[in-house]
């Protein structure tokens, strides 16, 4: 049996799920090396060596380190989460000494995907799906102009930085938050502070406002195809922690010309919501999902396993009957050491 090293840089901690499925594999022995600025997050738990991460005044200066790593350590196989857009930038140096990486080499393509004011331009242009109503603000006059436009007395307005990542800066406008102490207020934000925090901030990143959707979340993971067919796993979300996987003709259809248009080779995660029975596109991610592993217990798809292999030049078979799941999770706790 071969032995492939698979190194994953300060990933979220659903990494855990994704190097247990990367190794479930009866060819290979791989052999994972994580990385991370903490020395106690849980996918330490799964790698056969750890390394606590130091901290790097940029992102240049990182990916330095991150191709004297790979050497030092003899990696074969580096997944990126950190700074991954200056690794697909300066691919070329992995290349050089030899290290597949996970990610896209189309640097230009996912510079805008990062971006989900340019996703949508792009989207739009292509004429593919339907993207939200929406405009982007650099200014609280701005936004305030966004707000009066969007906002209807049958809905809420939302917001969120055009470059964001896990959902960090989403935010629902919603003036009864000031008033109402018996719910919980979430991601609930009044209009009048979201005025006062623009203004407090003076300049900052473009600002995407829209009207909330309020329909069904569909996490949709991908794998583009090298030859015939797309793989496209649909998980609807609840409001509790299941999820229905089901195939969906509209969304694959979608996510199916997505993939051909714009010529993914690795793994990617497309993220839409319903309203008044039309499915939107809220966002694409250029990585591996955090949910990745429910998608695998209901269809038996594992796409990192196959995203993997197709890197060293093996092509794992892979079949789903479509049916429809329910799956859901429960927290487990992991001893570290």
């Amino acid at each position: 049996m071969k032995t492939v090293r698979v190194w994953f840089n300060h990933w979220f901690s659903t990494a855990y799920h994704i190097i247990c499925m990367i190794r479930e594999d009866e060819d290979t022995d791989f052999v994972t090396v994580g990385s991370n600025t903490d020395e106690n997050c849980v996918y330490r738990a799964v790698c056969d060596e750890w390394f606590t991460e130091a901290k790097f005044g940029d992102s240049d200066e990182y990916v330095d380190f991150c191709v004297a790593f790979c050497l030092e350590h003899k990696i074969d196989v580096f997944l990126p989460r950190r700074d991954m857009m200056t690794v697909c930038r300066r691919l070329g140096e992995f290349d050089a000494i030899g290290v597949k990486v996970l990610a896209e080499r189309d640097y230009r393509i996912i510079s805008a995907l990062s971006d989900k004011a340019e996703t949508y331009r792009l989207f739009g242009d292509a004429g593919m799906g339907h993207i939200p109503p929406h405009r982007v603000v650099t200014s609280a006059a701005e936004y305030e102009e966004a707000y009066h436009r969007l906002k209807t007395d049958n809905n809420r307005v939302c917001l969120k930085f055009a470059s964001d990542e896990g959902a960090v800066s989403f935010r629902v406008v919603d003036d009864k938050v000031e008033h109402n102490l018996t719910e919980y207020a979430g991601a609930k934000i009044a209009h009048a502070n979201v005025i006062g925090a623009l203004l407090r901030l003076g300049k900052f990143p473009a600002l995407l406002v829209m009207p909330y959707l309020s329909g069904a979340e569909i996490s949709v993971d991908c794998l583009p195809a090298r030859d015939g067919e797309h793989i496209i796993i649909p998980r609807y979300k609840s409001w509790g922690r299941s999820e229905t996987i089901k195939f969906d003709p509209d969304i694959a259809n979608v996510c199916g010309a997505f993939l051909d248009k714009f010529g993914l080779r690795c793994p990617c995660n497309l993220q839409f919501k319903y309203e008044g029975g039309v499915p939107y596109l809220l966002e694409v991610n250029a990585r591996m999902s955090g949910g990745i592993q429910l998608s695998y217990a209901a269809t038996g798809i594992n796409i990192p396993n196959i995203a993997v292999n197709r890197l060293l030049g093996v092509e794992k078979r892979r079949v789903w009957d479509r049916a429809t799941h329910v799956v859901s999770f429960v927290e487990t706790p992991v001893l570290l050491r």
